[in-house]
């Protein structure tokens, strides 16, 4: 079996982020209207996870691009780059909300561990004096419907990147081996 190539990586790694992305969402949308802290927990856990995995997937692609050819679907080439830039960027602000919503949280679960419990301290109070809204739950309603908001805008963009991902692959052979091409279409 031959060692797998470069541009082989692309096409293997941006399936889990796609899957992890879509299942945050789901699972946020689900938390929410069902009232489930649950759901909404393991949608962070899918967005700690979904989002570093987008900038793996997008920086094989980056590598990837050294490895083909393109022709004609440059302009695509060049969308879908873009496109998945904006995805990674939005997704990434995503979590950084997500992550300083439920520092207090994380402050008080982990606070209790002697180690942590200074460092924890200091962030804890400088956090206080600058959100201090973070620190009275519930969230006001207007952030969370911005925060899904933005959450579906992600999956679009996520949707339109697999979208000219696929056209370059299916419709311009880009990345296909010759032989493979060759054979589908004799």
């Amino acid at each position: 079996m031959p060692p797998i190539r470069p541009v082989e990586l692309h096409p293997i790694i941006v399936h889990f982020p796609i899957a992890l992305l879509i299942l945050s969402v789901t699972f946020d949308f689900l938390g929410v209207f069902l009232r489930r802290w649950g759901l909404t927990e393991a949608a962070t856990w899918l967005l700690v996870i979904g989002t570093p995995s987008a900038g793996l997937a997008l920086l094989s692609g980056w590598v990837s691009e050294h490895y083909v050819t393109v022709g004609a679907a440059d302009g695509i080439l060049h969308l879908h780059k873009v496109v998945a830039v904006l995805t990674t960027a939005l997704f990434s602000l995503l979590l950084f909300v997500r992550l300083v919503w439920l520092a207090p949280r994380g402050f008080a679960r982990f606070g209790r561990m002697p180690a942590l419990r200074p460092a924890l301290s200091s962030a804890d109070g400088a956090l206080r004096l600058i959100a201090p809204r973070l620190y009275n739950p519930p969230l006001p309603a207007a952030a969370v419907v911005l925060y899904l908001a933005l959450s579906v805008i992600g999956l679009g963009l996520l949707a339109l990147t697999g979208y000219l991902g696929g056209a370059l692959v299916y419709d311009h052979g880009v990345g296909a081996p010759a032989g493979l091409l060759l054979g589908f279409l004799l």
